[in-house]
Parts: structure tokens; sequence; C-alpha cells
């Protein structure tokens, strides 16, 4: 090996291999190159206001976006009902948006689920699962997910979403089939397109020889010859059906006349001279001699007879020939009766359970009935007639806080929100309820949002639903994210209402019972991120104290960025600022407080108590500091000892066979000894170090700091033991020389 492969090869380290289960999402634009080809700057729009929406509800869930490539996007999560549950509101929300475009220029997402193994190397994630994803995703139609059997087995019976089976497929670089299934959300009717099995594999399996159709041999053009044969033999044709056209149409004609004549009247007595009486109506005619009806001409004998030699007699009038029965008047039906209505529960949320399975009502009357209406209709696209439905379902939900938030994200979507303002504001005169009133606020943004559910929670003390969405304001907050406050109020409301959704209390607020599954799911989510954060780190203030003449100097450590900060010494009396300094605090543009402060040296031992201001101007605190001079001592005198090592012992250069060891002295209170040796031997001899004066600690005592060297002394070896028993590691300090000049 060259040494340039060897330093290569050194320079490679095998990355840290984390393996992990995860539910791996794949997704990209269908016909995106046709979109982009035909209009870059529009496409690139819609997939930026594309990406906005799916990145939103990913992070609403808790996903993460490992990779993206172009239009491509590769989503991590932790569970498979997560990641179903976002992929589906995902298609739900483009497919709004794509409404008012025209179906080839639409933006539509392909996705592919699947739950696997992976391996994460710096943040991306490699593996069978990312690789099946990834072809799942080709399996899916525009707008379509397709899972893998995995997953549809983890969200059975989970998801308001139903599976259509495709089998195991073969696809590209996978060695075994993937059993692939279709999502279809729960009402839907008709099938999403997918592809056979056998084009698929045509499509992934590029070395399948195709199939052609052997060629078809063309007729021989016919020539002149063959031309005028074919006009003869039409014309002939023509002129037979001429011949045998005429003949028959003169027999008909004399068949027809014959059958208007009378009967001829018998060789016995005479017939009546009227005509034949007319049927009644119902009546059967009576039958002549050859039996045919009355009035009709004889059948004719085998051979015609002679033809008479005397001029014919004159025809006879004809017949009137016998009126048909009038035809009976038909029955009037009778209107149909109106379908007697399913019986359903009397309770919203069972009776809206009930009706999972069907499709459009046509006539409803409930809350269930509309609510379920909304959102057949809303799965279905039409988002006129789903919010028609939620309006009528909103007026009258009462206190059923899911309809009340369905129908305001839907108005708010489709109108702004001051639709949503507008709307509630009136329904709040005509039926009040506490629901309307938090939808109301969560209309606003920002800061106002907050304050005004802080206001709704002050005066409704025991309203869960409340605390849920406060809890997400309060870790919303604008102007550099929540502080340390907003983190433990937003705990602390998270707690009240999983406690309250946990012992069902809150179940008769909700008519679709998921709804308040997302909530949980998402309420513990947030709990576990406000524990993560509290235990990264000390979130509490610090103080370290510093002896300096006057007295002591005290430097403060905040979790935080303060606007003030102030101080009490002991259990009563006023907390005092600890002043500003004239530098501007770039995010408040207000000056920042000063984290220092000095206590004079006769302070004994006693608690001082910190109080500071956070951005959003909330006090935190007061904080317990505690202050023991001995302790101060210590530990002061520690942390200079180590922080400047130098300063232990020292070369006067006036003093040439002697050494100081005066830093020492200043420091005592912290060491319980200190050793010294000379040249290479090690350091056994004790320095004389005077006892420990908490109260004037850094002053030299009267005590000697000087202690002879020995001829020819170049180096000396120091090594202290601290006031808790802790050795120091050896140092070395080498005598400086004079140089020549």
């Amino acid at each position: 090996m060259t040494p340039s492969s060897t330093a290569v090869a050194a320079s490679v380290t095998p990355f840290p291999m984390k393996r992990k289960i995860a539910a791996i999402l794949a997704a990209d634009v269908a016909g995106y190159s046709r979109l982009v080809a035909e209009n870059e700057e529009a496409t690139l729009t819609q997939l930026a206001a594309a990406r906005e929406v799916f990145d939103g509800l990913v992070a609403q869930v808790g996903g993460r976006i490992f990779n993206t490539a172009g239009d491509s996007v590769m989503v991590e999560f932790d569970s498979a009902v997560e990641a179903l549950r976002a992929a589906v509101e995902i298609q739900e929300a483009l497919k709004a948006g794509n409404l008012g475009i025209e179906p080839r220029r639409r933006l539509e997402f392909r996705m592919g689920l699947t739950i696997g193994d992976v391996v994460e190397r710096d943040g991306d994630l490699l593996g069978d699962g990312v690789n099946i994803a990834a072809r799942l995703e080709g399996l899916a139609p525009a707008g379509g997910i397709c899972v893998a059997r995995s997953v549809q087995e983890a969200v059975s019976n989970k998801l308001a979403v139903s599976f259509r089976e495709l089998g195991p497929r073969h696809v590209k670089n996978i060695p075994q089939p993937v059993f692939a299934y279709l999502v279809e959300p729960a009402g839907s009717e008709a099938p999403l397109a997918v592809e056979p099995i056998v084009a698929r594999r045509a499509v992934f399996d590029l070395d399948v020889p195709r199939r052609r159709e052997p060629a078809r041999e063309k007729d021989p053009r016919p020539g002149f010859l063959g031309r005028l044969v074919r006009s003869l033999a039409i014309s002939a044709g023509v002129l037979a059906l001429i011949f045998l056209a005429v003949p028959a149409l003169k027999i008909a004609r004399t068949s027809l006349e014959g059958w208007q004549q009378p009967a001829a009247p018998s060789s016995g007595p005479s017939a009546p001279e009227s005509p034949a009486a007319e049927p009644q109506a119902g009546e059967t005619p009576p039958a002549n001699e050859s039996g045919g009806p009355a009035g009709a001409a004889p059948a004719a004998p085998d051979k015609p007879p002679a033809r008479a030699e005397k001029p014919a007699a004159p025809r006879p009038p004809k017949a009137e020939r016998p009126k048909p029965a009038p035809k009976p008047e038909p029955a009037k039906p009778e209107p149909p009766k109106e379908a007697a209505r399913p019986e359903r529960p009397a309770d919203p949320a069972a009776a809206y359970a009930a009706m999972a399975r069907e499709g459009f009502i046509a006539d409803p009357r409930t809350l269930a009935e509309y609510y379920h209406n909304a959102r057949f209709l809303e799965a279905r696209n039409d988002r006129a007639g789903a919010l028609a439905s939620y309006g009528h379902a909103a007026a009258q939900a009462g206190d059923y806080i899911d309809v009340h938030f369905r129908y305001a994200s839907l108005l708010r979507a489709m109108r702004g929100a001051g639709a949503v303002r507008a709307a509630y504001a009136a329904l709040l005169k005509t039926s009040p309820s506490l629901a309307a009133e938090i939808v109301l606020a969560l209309s606003f943004e920002g800061d106002e949002r907050r304050s005004k559910l802080e206001a709704l929670a002050a005066a409704h003390p025991d309203a869960p639903l409340i605390d849920n969405l406060l809890a997400d304001a309060l870790l919303d907050a604008q102007g550099g994210g929540p502080t340390l406050t907003d983190r433990r109020l937003a705990f602390s409301a998270t707690e009240r209402f999983l406690d309250a959704a946990g012992s069902g209390e809150l179940n008769g607020r909700f008519v679709d019972r998921a709804f308040l599954d997302a909530w949980q799911d998402a309420a513990r989510r947030r709990r576990g991120e406000i524990e993560r954060f509290f235990s990264s780190g000390n979130m509490r203030p610090s103080v370290a104290f510093t002896r300096i003449p006057s007295g002591w100097l005290a430097r403060l450590t905040l979790p935080e960025p303060a606007s003030a900060i102030s101080v009490r010494l002991g259990e009563g009396g006023q907390f005092t600022s600890t002043g500003f300094s004239s530098t501007l605090d770039a995010k408040t543009g207000k000056p920042l407080p000063h984290l220092e402060f000095e206590l004079p040296a006769s302070t004994p031992r006693v608690t001082l108590y910190l109080l500071y201001q956070d951005r959003s101007g909330r006090e935190a605190g007061p904080f317990p500091l505690a202050f023991d001079p001995g302790a101060a001592t210590v530990d002061s005198g520690r942390a200079a000892l180590e922080r400047f090592p130098e300063s232990w012992v020292s070369f006067p250069p006036d003093m040439p066979g002697v050494l100081s060891f005066a830093g020492l002295v200043s420091n005592r209170c912290a060491l319980s000894k200190a050793a010294i040796g000379f040249g290479d031997e090690p350091p056994r001899r004790p320095l004389p170090l005077p006892p420990c004066d908490p109260t004037g600690a850094a002053a030299l005592p009267s005590a000697t700091t000087l202690v002879s060297l020995p001829a020819d002394t170049d180096v000396v070896q120091v090594q202290l033991v601290y006031a808790d028993g802790t050795p120091s590691e050896v140092r070395t300090f080498k005598r400086p020389r004079e140089t020549d000049p």
C-alpha cells in the first residue's frame, strides 16, 4: 500500500451504527418534470406552498424530515398511526388547495409508507425501510398513499381509513415481493386508479423482454378491371331489387283492398241489410265461416274461379272499420311512503360512530348526521357542501369542541380568519358556549391569542380544554421563543389536561373520539419535549462569590436572558435592583441588567433571594441562593488556584536564592497543605501555610512567604492538597536565567 493510500485509509473511520425501527414516509410530486417544463415559475411557486403545508403537518405530529431532493421528501415518524394520519391530512389539505386549479396543472404527491429497520448516520436514514418506502411511493397513484402490510396491520381499527389490497408486488432492487395496500379514506366509493401488476412490474424490471404483435399483411389493391366488375355487380343487384319489389307492392295493395271488402251473402236466408253490430268493449268479434273475424274476406280456394264475362257489379259501399275498445285509464300510483329513519343512539358520539360505514345522509336532522355529512363531503373535496353541513352542526354543537374546531378550520382555509371571527361572534349571540368562545380566541394570532386564552383560563379555572390550547400558545411565544416561565406554565397546563382526559372527564366534549385521541397524543409529545428540555441542563440561576479587598463580588448566571434583576439579603426587606449597563439588548432594545453585585466583607452566613424578569416581562423567582463566607472563601480560593497555576510560586528577580509562595498564602483557606521538591526530587517538603482567616483571607499575614533555594536549583516541583482532600497535579516551575547582553 502506498503512503498516500495509507493516509487515506487511516483518515476513514467507520461511522457509528445506530439502528432503530421507524415509520418511513416517502413522497414526491406526480409528473413534476412535465409541470416544470410547461411552466417552471408557477410550478416552483406551487411546490413551495405545498411544502409549507407538508412540513407544517409533519411537524404537528412529531415527524422529522431527514432528506429532500427537488420534489421528493423523506420523513421519519416514531408511530405508524401518526405517520398515516399525517399522510392522509397532507393529501386532504393539498386536494383542497388544488380545487381552483385546472386538473392538468395540479401538483399532487404520491406517497409510500412502511415500517422497517433503518440505520441513522449524521441525521440521515439508510436501509431497507427507506428503500421500500420509496418503491411503495412508485406504486401509488397521484394524490394517493400506498402502504406495506406492516403499516396496515399496525393502524387497523385506529384510523378512519380503509385499505384496498394490491397483493404482493415485485419492485426494483428488493429481492422479496412487497405486500402492498392502497389507502382509501373512510366513506370513499370510487376506488383509486391503479396500474395492473404486470404493467408495474415491466416498469421496474427493465430486463423483461416486451412482446410484439406480428405485423398484419395488407390486402392487395384491386386494379381497373376489378373495380369495373365490382361496379357492374352492384348495379345488377340494385336492378334485381327493383324488379322484385314492384310485384310485391302490387300484391300487398290487392290484399289490403280485399281485407276491406264486406263478406259475400250466403245462399240461405237473406242477410240483414244493416252492418254488423259493433262489438262492445272487452268482447271478441264473431267469427265467420272461414274462421276469420266477422267482416273479413273468406279464405281463398286452392284454384281461382273462372273470370265472368259480364261486367262487374257496382262495388258496394265499404263497411266501417270497427272502432277499438277504449283502454281503461291506469290507476294513479300512490305517492311513495317516506322510508323509516333508522333508529340511532341519542348520544351524538355513539350515533356518529354508528354511521362510520354509511354514505351521504339525504335528510340530516341531528348533530351527528350533519357532522357525518360534513366529514363525508370534505373527504370528497366538496368544501362548499362540507362548510354548509359544518355550519348546521356548529349551531347544534354546544360544547362539542371538535365540531367547532373542524368548522373553523375549513372556514379559515376558505375565507380567512376574519370570516371565523364574524361567524363565531354571531354564533355566540344565538348559541353561546365555552367551546365557541375558545374557537373565537383561537382565530387571533401570536401574543393576542395567548392573552385571550389566558383571560378565558382565568374566568374558567376548571376547564382542561383551555389548558391544552393555552399550553400550545405558551410554547408558540413570539420574540425569541418561549421563556422558562412559559415552559413551566405549559407543562402544568398539559398535566391538567392529560389528567382530565385520562379520567374520562372530557369524553362528553367530543363527538368524534378520534379527535380527543389526537389531542392526547399531541399533549404527551409536548410534555415529553418540555421534560427533555429541563433535564438537558441546569435551568436555575446560580451565583459565584469572589473575595475582593472591599468584601465579596457576586457573579450571577441566569438560564435565560433577563430584562431586570433584583436581589434581597435575608428573609425580609425589599428587593434591590442590580442596575443596568450602557449596552442595549439586541432583541428588546432595552439596557442589559448587571449580572454582578457586591457584598460587604462583614456579611454573615445568609440566604440571598434573586428575582428577575424574562423577555416577555414575566417575573421569575424568587430563587434562594446560599451565601456562606467560609465555603465561599474555599471555593473562590480553589477556583483562583486552578485558574491561575502560574501564581502558586515565583522567583523574585532581586532575590536570586529565594522562592516566594505568596500566591498559595493568599488562597490558604482553600488548602489543607502544600509540598515542594527541589530539582528532580518529588514534592515532599511541606510549605509553611498560616491558618485560614475567612474575614481577611486575601491579606498576607505577618508570617513569612519565602523559602530558600539550594545552590544550583534550576526547577522546583509543587503539589497541593485542597481543603476537601483532593490532590492537584504536580506542576514544575523553572527558574529564569539572565541572558547575556
